[in-house]
């Protein structure tokens, strides 16, 4: 099921697509100050599976949230000033994902 999913983030003008395999990148997590700390992007993780790390619930900086088809990606914008609901473990953050993502 996690497979199914890919978030992107901006950097600059350019997209960069998180897939649950993806090495190499981060992610803007807000802070309470409204700023934002970039962690390691370490995949999606279940709800049930973010309760049982002891990790923190965060709020992730995406532009989008993608679900992976046969043939192409339906994309749906995350509004301006709203974020996807991540867990910070040691070690870097994960998207939370049930069925789809939780926009907060």
């Amino acid at each position: 099921m996690l497979t199914h999913f890919v978030l992107s983030r901006k950097l600059n003008h350019r997209n960069i697509e998180l897939y649950h395999t993806t090495q190499g990148e981060t992610v803007g997590v807000r802070l309470k100050n409204g700023e934002y700390k970039f962690e390691r992007w370490l995949g999606f993780i279940t709800g049930q599976d973010a309760k049982a790390s002891g990790g923190r619930p965060v709020k992730l900086l995406v532009s989008r949230i993608g679900q992976v088809g046969d043939l192409a990606i339906t994309w749906e914008d995350v509004p301006h000033g709203r974020h996807v609901q991540g867990c910070q473990v040691t070690g870097g953050v994960y998207a939370v994902v049930t069925s789809t993502f939780r926009v907060v």
